[in-house]
């Protein structure tokens, strides 16, 4: 749908194009220039999303003087095919609210690359009532140690910016004062990026101060490039209670007949206390160490060790608990029991990566094949047994949340593993 008022195309801007159930409108090599009129983009999804493809590399490819491109819903999406940048150069998105506030986002591109720096920007940006619910794809946590939520920290409103190749630089993003809804309105308020690896909040940048009226902005939001392709969601916190960064990384590995647990915070905030949990069935769950926290906003690293008894997969998550009185839950991870002989195997997932930690015999030849429930082959392959334990890591970014079937065999040897996905 498109309101006119004066709305200038250069060249050809008629069709819509359906390719594998995505939606595109295409302005091949034009300026789309907006004087008055606005463009609504709709029913996108984020499995199955719409473009807007402005495919013309320099700043001036859109000019507006007034009007404004309307998004809000994550699959809504302007893709912006950029290239021939040098270090000062600006993409302005013209984004805008209904027809009555305007919330542009630009980028400061400072990539460089082989081919003329092209990179495709493709950005969304959409409201949501003051739960910030639903929450973007990929997203899994929004409260924290810190006592940080979507509701008391987090303007109600979200930004999708994903790019290929990877786009580094600055964001300067809007929103409407109304959107505002934190404990914290005068702000200032900073942007965090999700990270997928590490299923966290990243350490806030930029900044720019809170209003409850009229649109609001933050400059200087870092783009780490780690949207190459991917879900790279933002959200603007308050900069004095952020997201937590929290869990880095959480792992259980053999050391001879013991399990050796270990895992790092990037931050930690108002923590009483770690709890590291174990469980048999999922449903039980009986804490096994506690650890005394750093309250740092520094990476902290902990590790726990001992023989497990049970001769059938462990669960292990982390209960964090504030000095609020609230507690906060993390990914679970699940691991075997160790032998401490050679010939074993133990594979277990964890922040979207399957790892294996084997034994074989120096120099066997060992196969190895991950099924789903249907007995599908998601991933396959084969190495060399080295001397002593031998950690391989596969990223599992694109499969489900379900339960999965790891088999690894030698000549002498067979090892069947169940994996549990769950993010």
């Amino acid at each position: 749908m498109c309101k006119i008022n004066k709305f200038v195309l250069k060249t050809i801007f008629s069709f819509q194009l359906l390719w594998w159930g995505t939606a595109f409108v295409f302005g091949q090599n034009n300026a789309l220039v907006l004087n008055g009129a606005y463009i609504n983009i709709n029913n996108g999804t984020f499995a199955s999303p719409v473009y807007l493809v402005v495919n013309n590399g320099t700043p001036a490819a859109i000019t507006r003087t007034s009007g404004a491109i309307l998004s809000e819903k994550e699959g809504n999406f302007v893709r912006w095919v950029t290239n021939n940048v040098v270090a000062t150069t600006n993409y302005v998105f013209p984004f805008g609210y209904s027809n009555t506030d305007y919330l542009p986002v630009t980028i400061h591109k400072t990539s460089v690359g082989a081919v003329n720096n092209a990179s495709n920007i493709d950005m969304s940006t959409w409201s949501t009532p003051n739960t910030n619910l639903p929450w973007a794809t990929s997203v899994t946590a929004m409260t924290g140690s810190g006592g940080a939520t979507a509701i008391n920290s987090v303007i109600d409103r979200w930004w999708q910016i994903i790019t290929l190749p990877a786009v580094t630089g600055t964001a300067d993003v809007s929103y409407r004062g109304s959107e505002n809804t934190t404990v914290y309105p005068v702000g200032p308020f900073s942007g965090q990026e999700w990270d997928i690896p590490s299923s966290s909040w990243m350490t806030a940048t930029g900044s720019g101060p809170g209003v409850t009226a009229g649109v609001g902005s933050t400059t200087g939001i870092v783009l780490t490039g780690y949207g190459m392709g991917i879900s790279a969601p933002y959200i603007l916190s308050a900069t004095v209670s952020p997201l937590p960064i929290e869990l880095v990384s959480f792992t259980a590995t053999c050391e001879g007949d013991k399990i050796h647990i270990k895992w790092t915070d990037a931050s930690e905030t108002n923590v009483s206390g770690i709890e590291l949990q174990k469980s048999d069935d999922l449903n039980t769950w009986t804490t096994i160490y506690v650890a005394a926290p750093s309250n740092l906003s520094t990476t902290t690293n902990y590790n726990y060790r001992y023989k497990e008894n049970s001769t059938s997969t462990v669960y292990y998550r982390l209960k964090t608990n504030n000095n609020d009185g609230g507690s906060d839950i993390s990914a679970v991870i699940n691991h075997q029991p160790c032998s401490g002989g050679v010939n074993t195997l133990s594979a277990f997932y964890s922040n979207n990566t399957l790892n294996v930690l084997s034994h074989f015999d120096a120099d066997a030849k060992v196969t190895y094949t991950l099924y789903d429930m249907a007995g599908n082959k998601v991933l396959v392959g084969e190495y060399t047994a080295t001397m002593g334990e031998q950690l391989l890591t596969f990223p599992v970014y694109e499969l489900s949340n379900s339960i999965y079937l790891f088999k690894a065999e030698s000549t002498t040897t067979y090892y069947t593993q169940k994996i549990i996905i769950a993010r």
